[in-house]
């Protein structure tokens, strides 16, 4: 990100003239400080700690002047009011926030410097709040206008945003936000747009959204989360006086129109914020002070905009209106209800979401609550005009919303019954997200030993999402596993019945808490992964039918699925590089950016782009060419550079499942000094060497070698085996992609490639591959750093620890410990190769095999034809073509003639330039003939009905319209079909699969 910005030689002296002519401005104490900070520019450019210096002021007209020296058309910063791009407003600062007051008179000073200008803006803000109640093509144009003016802004963004979300399929819409797209320049630099995009788009998690940046962001910014731009998006109106002074001193930073938009905000918080109207009354010029008057009286007589969701966009994610109105607000805070209603909730869902950048306790901005009554009463639609009204009417957010607001006050805990917890728990949202550990604690404490339970199934979804120690929830761990001990004899189903049974919501919290890695740790409950797959598939099978959800049950056979495939090889290679590569899949589905729906929402334009044909006239010879249109493909480049770089750094450093997991619980807390430590140990412990060792300066100073030895294990732990940051600059391994490397590059290129070939639905698993081919490089190199730089290193401390002893026995046990120390780093560096990627490769031919073994037809196999039998698949790609042969030949199995031959065809295409294929299975089998016409038509029964619902439930997901689900899944739509010749029946699929296409991926 870069720093402040810094003004060319001839302009600083003119910046520096017209600053020395505001001078007499200053109070006297302050006048020499100022005239030294401008001698000091003129030397050397302008610097954070000059900025700083000219904004140390204790008076609000001081303050005024510095803004006037620094952010004036002619100012040392060599402002512009417009025409901003977004990597101009893409800038840090490192000088600190003042007070609320004197932010206040800067801001003031900087607006009265630019007087026309933002009677522009308060203009231009005035005439977009109608954004949301004009039509779509008016609004998309007065965008579009606002962009030609104004250019980039945070403000703008937000609108920009707001618009997207609605999904408007009007040509006249598309096209001109489009247009916006390329003034903006968003392809080049899409963070500002992203960003507001993920804080509105209901597809996109908003609290996934605060957890990926408060993780990534937390060693730069510390508490100071306004200086970043994604964290200062998250919370959109200010919560504090603190915070309001930081919040309104980024705005500034940013750009005129957002300086404007920030200062309407606090008038519209100023009954919280008391000083905003005594400051701006006495700082800011006049005329400005009567337009923003005027314009925020305007807007107030509007009739608020009632922003509801669509719900005619196809798979659209409905949520809480609470909610909706809450992130949607962000871009209509010019709205005094709008702003208030996101203010409260910033106060105290906003707080939370920031929570883990701090160390020290929160403080509660958010005004009490104590109506338990209240809390208590059917959930129902949320309106606005009853927020904080006696009649308010409660959806889950706004339970939760006002749930956290009652706890604000840790005593009134004492007072909630175990109804009251049951009936909260049930009708809130993400309080596995919002609660603090401080909290969960005291309502472990306090609840009863039934609602205890509860409480613990929260805390370890809490700690799940939050901490950086997979480790922490020990203590919530041990007690749940005692809790099932004791009350349902150590089965964990009876546990799931029973609480599906008595809270359905807090049981969703399972699928979190209760992942497979911390069901292995529950030692006395599980004995073995594969009984720690078993209970996790029981939890989301109770889940699913418990809450009518067909997701969870999907994952239950998933986790079937990947058992029974696991019998052709051992799932992963215990002696490599491992990733879970399966838990990384599930993260990067729930925890979408808005690149990766930006990619999904623009794929299928992208394929539709590419067939378009256009016909170009060559101006010479007046022949007309016919050329593929494809002037988005750039677009998806960069969004798919983009998915890149967070998904390899979730692969590196996520401590559940990435290669950071594998480093800390594998190696460098477990393993790593026994295999060191045991070879050197068993040459110096061989009885014959005691002679020479024992009380001999050979072996004192093997003694002394020995404790550099232990010195130099630690040190490959803590220095070596590590991801690097600025703390760790000798780490062998780097999170982070080098664009500027060819290969890098190319993968980025073959990836989006592939993409493009394949659905939308296939993002995950070939991010992953490509993540793997990623690592590889980093794998080799820190093998090689291991078996020969350390190896070689220890060995030279050897020599000059023991090369002045010439003796022959000694020279034998000196050789028996180099030899040693090859060893143990050859050892060493044999952990680092790539594994199988935690998938099982496997061939048409091997899954039917397996099939045939489940139904007893070992007698009668089933003959499978081909061109390509010995192709491996792998990746996710083996379990669909597991479930869908499943269903196929299941198909024929039982409808069809008693012991009947099953025939498999197979056809496959080669798609160019990619890893994939798209494979066509065709099923023949014979059928009564009295019963074929009643067997095509429930196939196609099947086939026509919907796959989501009350049936699929009941069905348990095992039939035809799995195979149309999976097929729909990964082609867009599905692809199954059901033809006969007579009594023979011909049921069929295709879909797209990743093959394995050389030793490496074996």
């Amino acid at each position: 990100m870069p720093k402040t910005r810094i003004p060319q030689t001839g302009q600083a002296k003119t910046a520096s003239q017209a600053a020395h002519r505001l001078i007499r401005g200053f109070s006297r104490e302050r006048r020499n400080d100022i005239r030294g900070a401008l001698a000091q520019y003129l030397a050397k450019g302008l610097n954070e700690k000059l900025v700083e210096r000219i904004r140390n002021n204790s008076s609000i007209a001081d303050m005024k002047k510095s803004a006037e020296i620094l952010e004036s058309s002619s100012g040392l910063k060599n402002r512009k009011a417009k025409g901003h791009k977004p990597k101009d407003l893409w800038m840090s600062y490192e000088y600190p926030d003042k007070s609320l007051e004197l932010e206040l008179a800067y801001a003031s000073g900087f607006l009265n410097s630019w007087a026309e200008e933002t009677v522009e803006a308060i203009e231009t803000i005035r005439l977009l709040s109608l954004v949301a109640t004009v039509s779509a093509e008016d609004a998309a144009s007065a965008l579009k206008a606002c962009a030609c003016e104004w250019g980039a802004s945070r403000y703008l963004s937000y609108k920009v945003a707001f618009l997207k979300s609605l999904g408007s399929t009007e040509q006249g819409v598309k096209n001109a936000l489009a247009d916006v797209d390329k003034i903006l320049e968003h392809a080049a630099e899409p963070a500002l747009q992203y960003s507001a995009l993920e804080n509105v788009v209901p597809e996109i998690s908003l609290f996934s959204t605060a957890r990926r940046y408060t993780n990534a962001l937390r060693s730069q910014v510390g508490t100071k989360f306004r200086r970043s731009h994604n964290l200062n998006n998250l919370i959109a109106t200010p919560t504090s006086e603190d915070d309001a002074a930081a919040f309104l001193h980024r705005s500034v930073q940013v750009s005129l129109l957002d300086a404007v938009y920030a200062v309407w905000t606090l008038i519209n918080l100023q009954s919280k914020f008391t000083c905003v109207s005594v400051v701006l009354n006495g700082a800011l010029n006049r005329g400005l002070l009567n337009a923003f008057h005027t314009a925020v009286s305007d807007v107030e007589g509007l009739e608020t905009p009632h922003l509801k969701q669509l719900e005619t966009k196809e798979k659209r994610k409905y949520i809480d209106h609470s909610l909706h109105l809450y992130r949607m607000s962000a871009a209509f805070l010019e709205y005094p209800k709008l702003c208030s209603f996101r203010n409260d909730i910033d106060c105290v869902v906003g707080v939370r979401l920031m929570s883990s950048l701090s160390t020290e306790p929160l403080s509660w901005s958010a005004d009490s609550f104590d109506d338990l009554s209240v809390l208590r009463q059917p959930t129902c639609d949320f309106e606005l005009e009853l927020h904080n009204q006696v009649g308010v009417k409660l959806d889950s957010f706004y339970r939760t919303y006002l749930f956290l607001r009652l706890i604000q006050n840790p005593t009134n805990l004492a007072l909630l019954s175990a109804s009251d917890f049951k009936y909260i728990f049930d009708n809130t949202s993400e309080l596995d997200a919002l609660l603090l550990e401080s909290e969960l604690e005291t309502m472990h404490l306090n609840a009863s030993s039934e609602t205890r339970t509860l409480v613990s199934v929260l805390a370890l979804a809490l700690h799940r999402r939050r901490s950086s120690d997979p480790d922490v929830d020990y203590e919530y761990r041990i007690k749940l596993e005692k809790f099932i001990i004791e009350e349902f004899d150590g089965v964990v189903a009876n546990f799931i019945k029973s609480l599906t049974e008595m809270s359905p919501s807090v049981a969703n919290y399972l699928a979190t808490s209760l992942n497979e890695t911390t069901l292995q740790k529950m030692y006395r409950l599980i004995q073995s992964p594969l009984q720690a797959s078993l209970a996790r598939r029981d939890i989301l099978l109770a889940i699913g039918n418990a809450l009518n959800n067909i997701d969870y049950i999907i994952e239950a056979e998933a986790i079937e699925t990947r058992n029974k495939v696991a019998k052709l090889k051992k799932y992963f290679d215990t002696s490599r590089m491992y990733v879970d590569s399966i838990a990384m899949r599930d993260w990067l589905e729930a925890n979408p950016s808005a690149y990766t729906q930006e990619y999904k929402d623009l794929l299928p334009k992208l394929a539709a782009r590419l067939t378009a044909i256009a016909n170009v006239p060559n101006k010479n010879t007046g022949k007309v060419t016919k050329i593929p249109v494809i002037e988005i493909s750039s677009t998806i480049d960069h969004l798919v550079q983009k998915i890149t770089v967070d998904s390899f750094r979730e692969f590196c450093v996520n401590t559940e499942f990435g290669i950071e997991s594998y480093l800390g619980r594998r190696i460098r807390h477990n393993t790593l000094h026994g295999v060191m430590t045991d070879p050197i140990d068993g040459v110096l412990a061989a009885p014959g060497h005691d002679p020479i060792i024992t009380e001999t300066d050979f072996g004192d100073a093997i003694i002394e070698w020995q404790a550099y030895y232990r010195s130099y294990i630690e040190r490959i732990r803590r220095e070596f085996l590590q991801f690097r940051d600025p703390s760790k600059p000798n780490a062998l391994f780097d999170p982070k992609l080098n664009f500027a490397e060819p290969s890098t590059r190319r993968s980025v290129s073959e990836l989006s490639e592939a993409l493009t070939q394949s659905s939308p639905n296939m993002l995950s698993d070939l991010v992953i591959s490509f993540c793997w081919q990623q690592i590889g490089p980093q794998l080799d190199y820190a093998s090689r750093q291991i078996k020969v730089k350390m190896a070689g290193d220890v060995k030279q401390s050897l020599e000059s620890y023991l090369g002045r002893f010439r003796g022959r026995e000694e020279q034998r046990v000196r050789s028996a410990l180099d030899e040693a120390i090859d060893g143990a780093f050859s050892k060493v560096s044999s952990w680092f190769r790539l594994p199988n990627t935690g998938f099982v490769p496997a061939t048409i031919v091997d899954l039917c095999n397996i099939i045939d073994i489940e139904f007893a037809r070992e007698e009668i196999p089933t003959t499978i034809r081909g061109s390509e039998l010995e192709t491996q698949y792998y990746g996710i790609s083996v379990h669909r073509l597991y479930d869908c042969l499943a269903v196929t030949m299941q198909n024929a199995i039982r409808h069809g003639e008693f012991l009947s031959p099953i025939e498999v065809g197979i056809t496959t295409e080669n798609i160019p330039n990619t890893n994939l294929q798209r494979v066509c299975i065709a099923v023949l089998s014979r059928v009564d003939t009295g019963d074929i016409e009643n067997a095509i038509e429930r196939i196609n029964i099947a086939l026509e009905a919907k796959e989501t619902g009350q049936d699929m439930v009941t069905e348990g997901y095992s039939g035809l319209k799995k195979l149309k689900y999976i097929t729909k899944l990964i082609e867009g739509q599905h692809t199954v079909e059901v033809t006969n010749v007579g009594n023979e029946l011909e049921l069929r699929f295709s879909l797209t699969a990743e093959v394995v296409n050389d030793e490496e991926d074996r």
